[in-house]
């Protein structure tokens, strides 16, 4: 199994193409390169390990003086650069690798202040990439370590669960880094195969929309149903933050306590389907979030005063070269709706998009 380990320096000048995964790592007493080592041994991955810019420091001089007054700092800081310690550059191309693993340690109920600079600089270009994370800590439990990464890479995908591993487990994390893995269902995560992540949300009558699925078990659940075909939810707001609406079974929960933003998709109770258009906090499990940046404004327009009805599909076809064509000059071919739709009848075709499949591939047709 093919692996590298980078410094800073050597990763501005390597180039790995094909590298899928990055483990990114801060360790003082050394646990946490332990825990990434046997990490390694298991998956392929690029590793790149953080180092404080100031050499020397010993941070657990006086009860872990430096480290309390660093996290007192960014806490009292959190938007400020200026609060954050300094650190070895990481020229990190971000663009080249679909899973980040982010390795730290545990100071005072917080992410171990040098990766927290690391993901303050850096966050912004983690967006949509899938996000896991190791913490390792005495005893204190993670749930501010956690918090944590998601302030600073609001856009991750994060993989549920988190692992945890306690100093006295160290000796044991062949054996707990196995269980995470499958946990986490990593294998499919680098998967050279396409998979389908997509599915359209048809508003109305008129508006499609497309969302990108959350890597959890809850919404490959969700694709599974939409497999069968299209899903009608009849949805109404609540608490003037999102709508609401009833699946036909229920999905696999993976709750976790977040804040939501516009266009988040969101499972309740495992059954409730919910497009926020607003912010909330609130345990629940997410499914996606849709496509395009909308805001808050721009989503609640879309969706409407009062109960809307909105249908769930898989997009008829994925990477179709975006053409222009009369409908009549296409030959032997399958067409289907936005909504995944097959029709029949293409001579009352009304206006519209649609896409005509064939033995020689698909297109993109407007009417």
């Amino acid at each position: 199994m093919k692996k590298y380990l980078l410094t800073p320096v050597l990763l501005a000048t390597a180039a790995f193409a094909q590298a899928k995964t990055l483990v990114v790592y801060y360790s003082y007493t050394n646990n946490v390169h332990r825990i990434v080592s046997e990490l390694c041994s298991q998956i392929e991955a690029d590793v790149v390990r953080v180092e404080p810019a100031e050499k020397g420091l010993d941070y657990a001089a006086n009860n872990y003086a430096i480290g309390s007054a660093l996290i007192s700092a960014i806490r009292n800081n959190p938007d400020s650069p200026d609060y954050y310690p300094a650190i070895d550059p990481v020229n990190v191309n971000f663009d080249e690798y679909d899973t980040i693993i982010i390795g730290a340690p545990l100071w005072w109920s917080n992410m171990a202040a040098p990766m927290q600079t690391v993901l303050f600089n850096n966050g912004s270009k983690m967006a949509g990439k899938n996000i896991g994370l190791i913490v390792s800590s005495a005893s204190s439990g993670i749930s501010g370590v956690e918090s944590d990464a998601k302030r600073l890479i609001p856009d991750g995908k994060f993989l549920i669960p988190s692992l945890w591993i306690r100093s006295s487990q160290v000796s044991n994390a062949h054996s707990l880094i196995s269980t995470w893995l499958k946990d986490i269902d990593f294998s499919s995560l680098n998967s050279s195969e396409v998979t389908n992540n997509k599915i359209s949300i048809k508003v109305g009558e008129d508006t499609i929309l497309t969302a990108t699925l959350a890597n959890n078990s809850s919404a490959s659940a969700l694709l599974k149903l939409l497999e069968a075909g299209p899903v009608t939810v009849d949805m109404h707001d609540y608490g003037n933050m999102e709508k609401v609406g009833s699946l036909p079974e229920y999905l696999p929960r993976n709750d976790t306590y977040f804040t939501t933003k516009p266009g988040d998709l969101v499972l309740y109770l495992g059954n409730q389907f919910v497009i926020y258009y607003d912010t909330n906090s609130y345990n629940s499990t997410s499914l996606g979030k849709i496509d395009g940046n909308y805001s808050g404004q721009q989503l609640n327009k879309i969706l409407g005063n009062g109960n809307v009805t909105v249908t769930l599909s898989i997009p008829a076809s994925d990477g179709i070269n975006n053409i222009t064509a009369d409908i009549s000059s296409q030959n032997d071919f399958s067409l289907y709706n936005l909504s995944g739709q097959r029709v029949a009848d293409t001579d009352k075709l009304p206006k519209g998009v649609y896409f005509a499949k064939s033995a020689k591939g698909s297109k993109k047709l407007i009417r």
